[in-house]
C-alpha cells in the first residue's frame, strides 16, 4: 500500500469515528432537549391550572377579610338570598378546586421537576404551608375558627377530580361540581365539614379574619414562587400584616402570630 492509499485509509476511518462521535453527541442533545420540552409541557399542564386556582382561592380570601375586616367590599346584590348563596357555594368550590388541584398534582407528577431539587423542596415546603394554614394550627393562633384537617383536605381533593375526563385528570367545573353537589347525597357529605366551616365564619368575623389571613398569605407564599414574574396572575400579592386586620383582646395576640407566619420565607 502507497502513502497516499495509508493516507486515505486513516482520513476514511477517522471520519468515520469523527461521523459517529458527532452523531451520538447530536442525538444525546436531541433526548436531552426532548426530556427538557417533556419535564416543561408536564410543569405548565400541573402547575398552571394549579396557580390559577391558587390565585382564585387568594382572591376570594382577600374579600372575606376585607369584608370581615370592615372594608367595604363590592357586591352586585348584596343582602339578597342570590348573593348569599352565590358567597357560600363559589367559595366552597374555589377552596375545593385548589385542593383537587394539588391532589391531582400528587396523583400524576409525583413530585413536579421544576428543574432543580432546591426548587422542587421549596414548592413542597409551600404546598405544606398551605395545608398546614387551612389546618389551623390552633395551639398555636388561639383560633380554633375554620379548621380543614388534613385528611378532610386529601378527601375534598379526590371528590373534585373529573373522572371523565378522557385524556387526563382535571377538576370539575363549577356548573358540574353544583350538579353533583345537588344530585349526589354522598358527594355532598364530604363537604360538609367545609361548609360547615364557611358557614361559622359569619358568627365569627374578627377571629374570622385573622384566620383567612393565615391562610391567605400562605397561598401568596405559592403564587409568587410559582409566577414570580407576574406572567400569569396580574394582580398584587399582598400579604395582611396584623396592622390591617381587626384588633380584639385574644384575637389581637392571635394576629401577632399571623403577622409573623405572614413575614416568613425561605
Amino acid at each position: 500500500m502507497n502513502n497516499v492509499s495509508l493516507i486515505s485509509a486513516i482520513l476514511s476511518v477517522t471520519g468515520a469515528v469523527a461521523t459517529a462521535i458527532l452523531g451520538g453527541v447530536f442525538e444525546w442533545r436531541r433526548r436531552r432537549s426532548d426530556r427538557e420540552q417533556a419535564r416543561r409541557d408536564l410543569v405548565s399542564r400541573y402547575r398552571d391550572p394549579l396557580l390559577q386556582s391558587a390565585a382564585l382561592l387568594a382572591s376570594r380570601l382577600r374579600n372575606a377579610i376585607d369584608f370581615f375586616s370592615g372594608e367595604p367590599v363590592h357586591q352586585a346584590a348584596p343582602g339578597t338570598k342570590r348573593q348569599d348563596e352565590y358567597n357560600r357555594y363559589e367559595s366552597l368550590y374555589r377552596l375545593s378546586a385548589y385542593l383537587g388541584w394539588v391532589e391531582i398534582l400528587h396523583r400524576e407528577a409525583h413530585f413536579l421537576d421544576l428543574g432543580s431539587r432546591s426548587r422542587n423542596r421549596r414548592l413542597m415546603r409551600r404546598l405544606g404551608n398551605v395545608k398546614g394554614a387551612m389546618s389551623g394550627h390552633a395551639e398555636e393562633s388561639g383560633a380554633d375558627l375554620f379548621l380543614l384537617l388534613g385528611g378532610e383536605q386529601q378527601a375534598i381533593g379526590e371528590m373534585m377530580i373529573d373522572l371523565g375526563s378522557p385524556d387526563r385528570q382535571r377538576c370539575l367545573g363549577y356548573v358540574a361540581f353544583r350538579r353533583k353537589y345537588r344530585d349526589d347525597p354522598e358527594f355532598a357529605e364530604w363537604f360538609s365539614p367545609l361548609l360547615e366551616e364557611i358557614d361559622s365564619l359569619i358568627n365569627n368575623p374578627q377571629q374570622a379574619a385573622i384566620r383567612l389571613a393565615t391562610v391567605h398569605n400562605a397561598l401568596v407564599d405559592l403564587i409568587v414562587f410559582l409566577d414570580p414574574r407576574k406572567v400569569w396572575v396580574l394582580g398584587p400579592h399582598k400579604k395582611f400584616e396584623r396592622k390591617t386586620l381587626p384588633e380584639s383582646s385574644p384575637e389581637h395576640q392571635a394576629a401577632e402570630v399571623a403577622e409573623v407566619a405572614a413575614k416568613s420565607d425561605d
